[in-house]
């Protein structure tokens, strides 16, 4: 259990600690000389029942507002110190509005100072707070009047602590986010950092990354609780030490993640709740100073709804930053002025990875209401009906830090008839309106395609993803379209793609031509006329000639060699056996040219066919003696043997 004092400098927050625990957390000489809080201490109190509570002092001072909110991140409950004599001062009303967007759950008020006023005035004050905490979720926090000074109700408000419940942690399972708010040099140790562990558990011996900086580094020892532990887990307030990193290269602010999470990010969408009291509205493109964690940097927003946000009001916005954040769905954020004298709004990060098209269509807006659901598997179920393309569990399970089977699980008790799409854990989903939607505009590409384009057997994937699905990515669409094809709504010859039952097939007058023409290739043998050639031969036109030898080439009939040059299949498979003859292991140019019987540049025609279909690699340099080397590396020896054929289609593709 974390508690975190908060209010007005002077109202006696370290004071109330150190009469709770007897542990004076203003240890720095600076905080000693001017008497006020500057860093966040810390204090523990063992209670009866065994547990430990864990006490953050924040700083009440203006200035140090921002290390109030670095504090608030990590309280589970506050305890909201208010000065009897003084009442509810700015910083109080400030540090309650923090409180609130950090999602702090529950507070419990310690009225100090009773001793310097009369019962009239405790009783006023009383009546004060409850009045104003009336209109906030804490209208029902218990409130303790006292004296740390003398221990006057002291021990009344131990007590009360002391049964507060402790809160379930339902984090420990997921990987780990360690907020770093301290680092220094222990001596006989070395480097080593203080902050909260938000989830996970982290153990002496553990490999994790310093983000945003991406420095991998290892844990050498823990301590938590004033005491050295082998493990820590979620909740706990603990301090670390570091082995491969110096004190230098870790900044207030930093975090240490499981390695899978680290992904820094500049732009995130959120939503953004107006501070009641702001002094003004939010508009578009204002610069705020942007607290996360224990840091704090510029961010400029850009307004999703509208171009203004009124005090007290809510809505979606785009943050951009300059420096990276190691953002997590649902973290919460603090927006504060560039001056640093106003709590301008509370928010809660939705999506790390937004998009800069669109992002104000009504269509994303509704994608990130149903990011705000408190449940990762419901917002993902919401999501999932919203989309237009499959979601990538991989990328959510590491913006919402859980476990992929987990969300994969949940996902299907919402849907039991969901669609997985997996490769290398991507574990891309879709729903069944999904599913009908992407296949009737695969279908309508399709009959759109063979009706322009009879004559093609097919098209290539690319093609297709750019016809239909351009939006897609290729790997996503790659899993797409092996499902359809197992599903039966597509089919693939060689490399080309086609609509089940589509075949290619040459009319009456181009059987006939095929037929007059075919003799000719064969009688070739090695060297087979060109298509100037065949026309003069058969008295064809050469349009004719060339239109019935390329739609075979389509249909797998013959390889295309080059421009107007083609090889029966018989031809090509005897050619490639006398390559995997001679490559022994290298093929050399003229030996090959010899061994066929034809000219040097029909050789090469031949051999850079044989390259582009990766039956071999070409070779170029200089031999050990500074002569050039020309040669062919054989690749892929079963290339055209019938365990392996080659199609023409795919020749055809490559060339």
């Amino acid at each position: 259990m974390i508690i975190g004092t908060a209010g007005h400098i002077d109202h006696g927050k370290t004071t109330l600690i150190q009469a709770l625990t007897g542990v004076d957390t203003d240890r720095l000489q600076e905080e000693k000389r001017r008497g006020i809080t500057i860093e966040l201490g810390f204090a523990y109190l063992p209670v009866a029942d065994g547990r430990v509570l864990g006490f953050v002092d924040v700083p009440g001072h203006e200035k140090f507002v921002h290390t109030m909110t670095a504090g608030a991140s990590g309280m589970d409950h506050a305890l909201l110190v208010i000065a009897a004599d003084d009442g509810i001062m700015p910083q109080t009303r400030e540090h309650l509005g923090i409180l609130q967007f950090m999602g702090v759950a529950a507070l419990t008020v310690a009225l100090t100072k009773t001793d310097r006023v009369d019962l009239g005035m405790r009783l006023q004050r009383e009546a004060e707070i409850r009045a104003w905490l009336a209109g906030t979720p804490y209208a029902a926090a218990a409130l303790f009047p006292l004296a740390a000074v003398n221990g006057q109700g002291v021990a009344a408000l131990r007590e009360h602590l002391s049964a507060l419940p402790e809160k379930a942690v339902s984090a420990a399972d997921r990987s780990v986010r360690y907020a770093i708010d301290r680092c220094f040099v222990l001596d006989g140790s070395g480097t080593t950092v203080s902050g909260l562990l938000h989830s996970g558990t982290v153990r002496t011996g553990d490999r994790l990354i310093l983000s945003p900086a991406g420095v991998p580094v290892r844990v050498r020892s823990i301590h938590a609780q004033n005491r050295a532990v082998s493990e820590a887990q979620a909740g706990n307030r603990c301090g670390l030490v570091l082995a491969g990193v110096d004190k230098v290269q870790v900044p207030r602010g930093s975090w240490l993640l499981a390695a899978a999470l680290h992904a820094p990010v500049v732009r995130f969408d959120g939503w953004l709740q107006v501070a009641a009291d702001a002094p003004g509205a939010l508009r578009e493109g204002l610069e705020v100073m942007l607290h996360h964690g224990a840091t704090r940097q510029p961010a400029k927003l850009v307004l999703l709804e509208g171009r203004r946000l009124s005090p007290g009001s809510g809505g979606f916005v785009q943050c951009c930053m300059d420096e990276p954040l190691p953002l997590c769905w649902h973290d919460r954020l603090v927006l504060r002025d560039m001056s640093g004298q106003h709590t301008l709004a509370g928010g809660t990060v939705l999506d790390t990875s937004p998009p800069l098209r669109g992002r104000k269509k009504p269509q994303r807006l509704a994608c990130l209401q149903a990011l705000q659901a408190p449940d990762a598997v419901a917002a993902l179920a919401g999501l999932l009906a919203l989309v237009t393309q499959p979601l990538t569990l991989a990328v959510w399970s590491r913006c919402m830090n859980q476990p992929l089977p987990w969300l994969l699980a949940g996902l299907h008790r919402h849907q039991p008839d969901l669609q997985v799409l997996d490769q290398g854990g991507a574990g891309w989903v879709m729903s069944p309106t999904q599913c009908e939607v992407l296949e009737a505009r695969l279908q309508a590409a399709l009959t759109q395609f063979h009706q322009q384009q009879p004559d093609e057997p097919g098209l290539s994937a690319e093609r297709l993803r750019r016809m239909a699905f351009p939006a897609f990515r290729d790997e996503l669409f790659g899993l797409l379209v092996e499902y359809w094809i197992a599903q039966g709504l597509l089919e693939r010859s060689g490399s080309f793609l086609h609509a089940p039952g589509h075949v290619l097939t040459l009319n009456a007058q181009e059987q006939g031509v095929w037929e007059t023409l075919q003799p000719h290739l064969q009688a070739g043998g090695f060297d087979p006329p060109w298509v100037r050639d065949l026309a003069r031969d058969t008295g064809l036109a050469e349009v004719l000639v060339r239109q019935v030898l390329c739609k075979q080439a389509r249909r797998g009939a013959l390889h295309q060699v080059v421009r107007d040059l083609f090889y029966t299949p018989e031809q090509i498979v005897q050619l490639a056996a006398l390559v995997c003859e001679q490559a022994q292991p290298l093929l050399n140019v003229i030996a090959f040219r010899d061994r066929i019987g034809i000219g040097r540049k029909r050789a090469i025609q031949i051999l850079e066919f044989f390259d582009r279909v990766g039956l071999t690699r070409r070779i170029v340099g200089s031999s050990a003696g500074g002569q050039r080397r020309d040669e062919r590396l054989l690749r892929n020896g079963e290339l055209f043997t019938a365990a392996c054929p080659v199609t023409v289609t795919e020749t055809r593709e490559r060339v």
